[in-house]
């Protein structure tokens, strides 16, 4: 008999094959009849219309390739990194964006979607590639195997975790990332020393008073050595962040991301951010 982890990634992969092949009633065999997407139920037969979206248009064609995946067998949920490439009628040229899809199932089959685009790289239209990530974890018969530390359980994954989360709501980054972080890391496909990735949390910091880190959702995978959180941001911005100047209110907005650790720390970041949400509290309108 087939392991659940090996069941849930097997009816994920399908779901994304069958998108990509459009092939609708063979994706519906996959899903709970109602399927909460975002937050919303939704019929499995309207489950077509929240995979595409705006994504390519009644002329365009999606392509979604799978770039990183972990499976949560305890919590019977999947967390995925997802590449689209998307080549628009009027367009010569194709363009990438990332997601990180939170996925849930029940009896094997879907039944909970949520997801976090890149709304600016969706937006923007680079014909550039979106960076993949490198399958550089040591192998068994490599060299560093031998030194790698026993693996964590997912207990210890995310304990591991919620230490690296209340370390930056205690703002102790500069005196605990290294214990955290490898000397190197890549965030988003940008290589990073530790000194160089604390700002990107810290100026956030700045400029959002009161800014808390709350996580709502944590999955792990020991068997890949991966984390996914849904974080949930609360604060009130005092400078401009992410597009948008303050105006008084208090926010509220998320980040899907994933964790590739190697050796113990965290070696690759990839996160999506719901900036659309935070600009539109600013009273900014997200560009056509």
């Amino acid at each position: 008999m087939a392991s659940s982890d090996a069941r849930y990634e097997t009816v994920f992969r399908k779901i994304v094959h069958d998108q990509n092949a459009q092939r609708w009633r063979q994706l519906e065999t996959s899903l709970q009849p109602t399927v909460v997407v975002d937050g919303c139920p939704v019929p499995k037969g309207r489950f077509r219309g929240d995979l595409l979206g705006d994504h390519a248009g009644d002329e365009g064609n999606r392509e979604v390739r799978i770039d990183a995946i972990l499976v949560d067998t305890n919590a019977h949920s999947i967390a995925a990194r997802l590449i689209s490439r998307v080549t628009l009628g009027d367009a010569s040229e194709p363009f990438e964006y990332q997601e990180v899809v939170f996925a849930k199932f029940t009896d094997n089959l879907l039944s909970s979607w949520q997801t976090l685009r890149d709304e600016d790289g969706f937006r923007n239209r680079e014909s550039s590639s979106v960076a993949s990530a490198p399958s550089s974890a040591p192998s068994p018969s490599s060299p560093d195997a031998n030194r790698l530390p026993p693996l964590r359980t997912p207990a210890e994954l995310e304990l591991f975790y919620r230490d690296y989360i209340k370390t930056i709501n205690e703002k102790t980054m500069a005196r605990e990332f290294d214990r955290f972080c490898q000397p190197k890391l890549r965030h988003n496909g940008r290589e990073l020393t530790v000194a160089e990735y604390i700002p990107l949390i810290s100026d956030t910091q700045d400029a959002i008073e009161g800014l808390h880190f709350g996580i709502q959702e944590v999955f792990t995978d020991a068997s890949t050595q991966q984390i996914g959180a849904r974080l949930e941001f609360t604060g009130t911005p005092v400078k401009e962040w992410g597009g948008a100047k303050p105006n008084g209110e208090s926010v509220l907005f998320h980040e899907h991301v994933m964790y590739q650790l190697e050796r113990g720390r965290i070696s690759r970041v990839w996160s999506t951010i719901e900036l659309d949400l935070y600009r539109s509290q600013m009273g900014t309108a997200a560009a056509p």
